[in-house]
Order: structure tokens, then C-alpha cells, then sequence
């Protein structure tokens, strides 16, 4: 006897259909929950084998193997950037993979069109992200969260708010790179045995004696190895990675980053920035190390050396942009770029781009081995003392609980005014970087500050983030 609407064999066929349906509709929630639909593996697989083949076709007819060789390595790294961007399951992911992978293609351009672009791009999202009313997260902290009706940006439940504390944070990692720039000249001026000769002696550095057998062994010379660290310019990928996709994710509340708070982020940040710089400070005021350039002295600082405080105050106040000769033990550029690059993949959640950044961020530690401007260790340090000071302060950053998602107002309501507030400080910091002197650039640094800080306390909270965003971009120029 045979059951109404079918026999037994139809089954099968019923079940094939409904799971059909059912992937069908994952699929669809998984587009409108801000998920994306993927890109069938083997187109990704068949380009990225396609430009791996050219690479080799090249590598085979070129006169330069080595040089070749390397670049086809280090694509292999942005390739898997390119692939998390394209593939990602995640809005997160797609948006930190996407802005890294389209900041090193854009190096490929003229510095100031690029610092250019970014200055308008932080004007630009700063109106797009005019807050139409206050959130409605909650902020859970140990176990515990507050009401409903709190905000990301409301108190921790240690009676401080979020914002306020962002901006402590940033006051502090100011100040202790005020402080670091100042000792950096010291250290240096009061080591008198590298201002004249004979210089002493460098220590021996294995990392650096290992590079240049690697270079000479792929025929590299040392304009070659800078200029294949200037096409990829990995910091600044970093830079991009970092805060256009980190930081905006979070606000955005994109993907698996919507239950992070982006002044929570970057408090954190700024938090392990400023340990960091700390630690180094003390580490190479403890022990002098002589400078791998024996006339690094002479090529930076005053000679001889100023006997009137006023003048050692003017040179310490300097911005010491192209770095200083004994500051040596912990890399500031190895501490900069990990604190960036922790962000970045922390926000990204995927382990096939962390494994990219880090990569081609190891790459970019060795030049600066292979140069001679640090010793191995600086930069090994440097990065393993950053790594761990981040992973530690993950108890610092509240998470949101999921509520009313962040509503702005439409771009068409700014105003001219509004336009001007948020474009004028944009430009001005473009002009600060790219005109100004290097030495009133500290100054400038301290006014946009204070003038974040005035707003915050007038209660203008957007517009204090929009300074501080400008101030960030000032000081990564700068000191990066």
C-alpha cells in the first residue's frame, strides 16, 4: 500500500530538493547578516597559478633571477591577502584583507597623492559617520554588563568612560614618545666616544651576516633590496590594514568585528604602543650599543655638542624622523608596525592573512637588519615584547553586546560648515607633513591634542575622534 503524494523512491529526490532550499536560504541569511557570497575556489586558485607561472616565465628569461625570485615570493604573501579579500566569509575579513592588498598596489603612486587620499578618505569617513543619536550597546565587562540603555562609549562600571580613557591612553603614549624623542638625542650626545674618531667598533650581528650572504647569493645589491621594500611598503599596508579596515570595521559593526568597540580597539592600541615605547626607553638608556654607522653622529646631531641647556632642549625637541644612532636596543619602527599588524589580524580573524602580514612584515625586519640601522635583536625584541604586551591587554577591551546597531546621518544633511569642521583639519594636517619642517611637527602633534581633548570635554565626541584620527595621521608620517 502506497502512502498519498508519492512512493518511497521519491524521498531521496525530496531530501536532495529541501537541502537545496536549505542552502539556498543560509546563503541569503548569510548575505544580509553582512556575510558574502564566495568566489568558486578555482577561479581564485587558476589566477593566483596563472600569475605564479608569468612570474616564472620571468624569472627563467631574466638576466636577474635573484631579483625575480624574491618578488615572486613576496607576492605569494599578498596573494593570500588577495584571496582573504575576495573569499573571506566576513565583511571583516574582506574589508582588513582588501585595504591592506590596495595599499600596497597604490605605493605604486607618487607619496603625496597617496598621504593626499588619506587625508581626504579620514575627512570623508568622519561626515559619513555622523551619529544620527547615541548606540544602545551595552558594554559587558568580567561577566557583568551594564543596562541596555548604556552606550559603548558609557562607563566601564569602573565609573570612567570609554572615550574618556581612549584619550588618556593617547595622552600618555604622546607623552612618552615626547619623552623617548628627548632621551634619544641624550643617549647619543652623552656616548663621546661616536663623535669623532676612531668610532667604536659594532657589535657582531649574526642576522645581518646571514642577510648579506643571501643577498650576495641572489646577486642582490643594496639599491635592489630597498627597492623591492619600497614597492610592497609594508607599513603603510599596515597602516591601511590597521585603521581604515580595522578601526572602521569595528564602527561599522562589520561582520565578526560588531561585537568590538572601535575607541575600545584603540585604546588598546595606544595602551600597548606607549608600554612598549616605555620599555625602550629605559632598555637603551640602560646599555649603550654602538651605532652599526660608525659617523651616525655627525650625520644627526650637533658637533661638538651644545654646552647651553636651551640648546639641548631645542635639539631634543626635534623630531628625531630619521631615527637616532644609540637608541638601539628595542626597534621603534619593529614596535610601531607590530602594534599596527596586532590589529589589524586581531580585527580580521583570519588566520590565512595573519599568516600574510606577518610574513611579509618579517621581510620588511630583515632589510632593515640587512641595512644596518638596527641589530637582529632590536627588531626581533621589538616585535615579540609588542605581540605579548597586546595579547595581554585583552582584558581591557570591553566587548559589545549586540543591540541597535549604529545609525548615522545621511551624507546629503552635512552642511558647508560641517564640510569645512571636518575637511579643513584633514588638509591642514596634509600640509603639516609634506611642507612644514620636521621640527614644529611635535608642536602641532600636542595642539591637535589639545584641541581633541577641548572637544571632548564640550561634549563634540565625533568631532574629538575626527581630531584625534588627524593627529594619528600627523604622527605615523612622521615618527613610521
Amino acid at each position: 500500500m502506497h502512502l498519498r503524494g508519492g512512493n518511497r523512491g521519491d524521498e531521496p529526490r525530496r531530501a536532495h530538493d529541501e537541502l537545496v532550499r536549505g542552502n539556498t536560504t543560509r546563503i541569503r541569511r548569510r548575505t544580509l547578516d553582512g556575510k558574502r557570497q564566495s568566489i568558486p575556489p578555482r577561479a581564485v586558485y587558476g589566477a593566483a597559478a596563472l600569475i605564479l607561472l608569468l612570474l616564472t616565465f620571468f624569472i627563467r628569461q631574466s638576466r636577474r633571477p635573484g631579483w625575480w625570485t624574491t618578488l615572486a615570493l613576496l607576492a605569494i604573501p599578498v596573494l593570500m591577502a588577495l584571496c582573504v579579500a575576495i573569499r573571506g566569509k566576513h565583511a571583516n575579513e574582506n574589508l582588513v584583507a582588501g585595504a591592506f592588498v590596495v595599499s600596497i598596489v597604490s605605493n605604486q603612486l607618487p607619496r603625496w597623492i597617496t598621504a593626499l587620499v588619506a587625508a581626504l578618505v579620514a575627512a570623508a569617513f568622519s561626515l559619513a559617520t555622523r551619529p544620527a543619536h547615541d548606540t544602545t550597546n551595552a558594554i559587558k565587562k568580567n561577566g557583568s554588563s551594564s543596562s541596555s540603555s548604556s552606550s559603548p562609549t558609557d562607563s566601564d562600571g569602573r565609573g570612567m568612560q570609554l572615550k574618556t580613557k581612549t584619550v588618556l591612553s593617547c595622552l600618555f603614549m604622546i607623552g612618552v614618545l615626547l619623552h623617548e624623542n628627548f632621551q634619544v638625542w641624550v643617549v647619543s650626545a652623552t656616548y663621546p666616544a661616536s663623535h669623532e674618531p676612531p668610532y667604536p667598533e659594532a657589535l657582531q650581528d649574526n642576522g645581518r651576516i646571514v642577510m648579506r650572504k643571501l643577498a650576495e647569493m641572489a646577486s642582490l645589491q643594496r639599491r635592489d633590496v630597498q627597492a623591492l621594500r619600497d614597492a610592497f611598503n609594508v607599513q603603510w599596508a599596515l597602516v591601511s590594514a590597521a585603521i581604515a579596515g580595522g578601526l572602521v570595521g569595528c564602527e561599522l559593526k562589520l561582520g565578526r568585528a560588531s561585537h568590538r568597540s572601535m575607541w575600545a580597539v584603540g585604546m588598546r592600541a595606544l595602551l600597548t604602543l606607549g608600554i612598549a615605547r616605555f620599555v625602550r626607553t629605559v632598555s637603551f638608556l640602560l646599555t649603550v650599543l654602538p651605532s652599526q654607522m660608525p659617523s651616525c653622529y655627525r650625520s644627526h646631531y650637533p658637533y661638538p655638542v651644545p654646552d647651553t641647556w636651551s640648546e639641548w632642549i631645542m635639539v631634543g625637541l626635534k623630531p628625531a624622523a630619521r631615527g637616532g644612532c644609540n637608541d638601539l636596543i628595542i626597534s621603534g619602527h619593529a614596535t610601531v608596525t607590530s602594534v599596527l599588524a596586532c590589529v589589524g589580524v586581531s580585527v580580521a580573524d583570519n588566520a590565512l592573512f595573519s599568516v600574510a602580514v606577518w610574513s611579509l612584515l618579517a621581510f620588511d625586519y630583515l632589510v632593515e637588519v640587512y641595512q644596518g640601522y638596527h641589530y637582529s635583536v632590536d627588531m626581533w625584541m621589538g616585535a615579540v615584547l609588542t605581540s605579548l604586551i597586546f595579547r595581554s591587554l585583552a582584558s581591557v577591551e570591553p566587548q559589545v553586546v549586540h543591540g541597535e546597531e549604529n545609525k548615522y546621518l545621511p551624507m546629503s544633511s552635512n552642511s558647508v560648515r560641517d564640510v569645512i569642521l571636518y575637511v579643513a583639519p584633514a588638509l591642514l594636517a596634509f600640509v603639516i607633513i609634506t611642507v612644514s619642517r620636521e621640527a614644529i611637527a611635535n608642536l602641532w602633534i600636542v595642539i591637535y591634542v589639545l584641541t581633541a581633548a577641548m572637544a571632548q570635554i564640550k561634549g563634540d565626541a565625533h568631532f574629538s575622534r575626527h581630531i584625534f584620527v588627524c593627529t594619528l595621521y600627523i604622527a605615523l608620517i612622521v615618527y613610521l
